[in-house]
């Protein structure tokens, strides 16, 4: 599907994800995404006018949205430069990336940097002119929780999905449910190994100043909940007979992500070790049926392999963002994922879920992997709003 399309070793970053209403539930996160990626950019030793567009990614409004895309790139150095704005709920750095690699194949760019971004906390609270309302009354909505509570097409909220989806696949259980939540935890753990040697080898500290006196820097994720076989048989089910607990789910979180998306001989000039090749070789999409989102993440993630040629057999590592248990393990069932391979190291239902740039530290984890492994296929894919999904894969050489 693509040939042209590289990212550069070392060539992407994430900052830590705070649980929401935590250390940057008041930084804004266009503003606190350009100052992360002007720090990644002098880690690394590149100067911003190597990118001739930017594809930026963001999916909540906060003030000043309007320049989106081009406000980030000046404020991370770059003012020279635009380019698309992606806004595709969970599916929008897999889209973003899509999006670069796309204009990379047709000679739009030559070297294109996807950031994405998003703050859960303290999210906008809208509202719209009403004239032919009781009284004038507004039309209103919380970006968040109402979103998060129904789906305006399907109809359902968003852990219900995830259980309708489990009961159309042969049903999960609390008990299958709680032992892939601590799966996924143990995994966690993997990349605070060596303290935290995993995640030091892409995430950039961020600086909050919380008072004219005072500035704390953020080296790691924050507000990670402890998980035990004993706490999860603990907690009740959401629904009565359901698999899904709290500890079952994701959190909203707060945080910024990016890779570099570019020409091979680019690639290897930005690389930090010239003998690692990573490709980006295909994009998949789906869409399910009405109220099953997790569903759509098997369609989407076969569509990507079959689109670079690949079976599941040929993958040497899979990472998903998977806001439930269910998604894990339906798609597990389907696809025969070995365990062996699938969301090592972390995934967003335990680091958090910024939506913008959720599946972009997914996506840097499993480049970071794969370098790890020697090289290999690697798959990402995840679920999104409106019953979609969207999955990428990787070679890296």
């Amino acid at each position: 599907m693509f040939s042209k399309a590289f990212v550069p070793y070392k060539g992407y970053w994430s900052s830590p994800f705070s649980r929401w209403q935590g250390s940057f539930q008041n930084e804004h996160p266009i503003k606190l995404a350009a100052d992360t990626t002007k720090k990644f950019l002098e880690l690394r030793g590149i100067d911003p006018a190597v990118f001739d567009g930017c594809t930026f990614g963001m999916t909540i409004g906060m003030p000043s949205w309007f320049y989106a895309n081009p406000w980030y790139c000046a404020l991370m150095g770059n003012d020279r430069i635009s380019g698309s704005t992606v806004s595709q709920a969970c599916a929008t750095s897999a889209t973003a990336l899509y999006t670069a690699a796309a204009g990379l194949e047709c000679g739009a760019y030559e070297c294109n940097l996807v950031a994405t971004t998003d703050r859960c906390s303290n999210g906008p609270h809208t509202v719209w002119p009403n004239p032919k309302g009781p009284g004038a009354e507004v039309i209103s909505e919380n970006w968040m929780m109402d979103n998060f509570n129904k789906d305006p097409y399907g109809g359902k909220a968003m852990f219900m999905t995830a259980e309708l989806v489990g009961q159309d696949n042969g049903g999960v259980s609390k008990e299958e449910s709680d032992a892939m939540a601590l799966r996924r935890y143990e995994q966690y753990e993997m990349a605070l190994a060596d303290d935290r040697a995993f995640q030091k080898g892409y995430m950039i500290p961020v600086d909050v100043k919380v008072s004219k006196k005072k500035t704390i820097t953020v080296e790691a994720d924050e507000g990670i909940m402890p998980t035990t076989a004993e706490g999860l048989a603990s907690l009740k089910p959401i629904l009565p007979d359901g698999a899904l607990t709290f500890g079952a789910q994701t959190h909203p979180a707060d945080g910024n992500a990016g890779l570099i998306v570019t020409t091979q001989e680019k690639a290897q000039e930005l690389s930090a070790d010239k003998s690692v090749t990573i490709q980006i070789l295909s994009y998949g999409y789906a869409r399910a049926a009405k109220a099953r989102m997790a569903a759509a993440v098997t369609p989407s993630a076969q569509m990507a392999l079959k689109n670079a040629g690949l079976e599941v057999k040929d993958l040497a590592a899979v990472k998903t963002h998977n806001p439930f248990t269910i998604n894990d393990i339906v798609m597990g069932r389907l696809m025969n994922i070995p365990d062996e391979i699938f969301n090592n190291y972390g995934s967003s239902m335990i680091f958090g879920h910024p939506q913008g740039p959720t599946g972009s530290r997914c996506m840097v984890e499993l480049i970071e992997e794969l370098v790890m492994k020697g090289g290999g296929y690697g798959l990402f894919a995840g679920c999104a709003a409106g019953d979609t999904a969207a999955s990428v894969v990787f070679k890296v050489s």
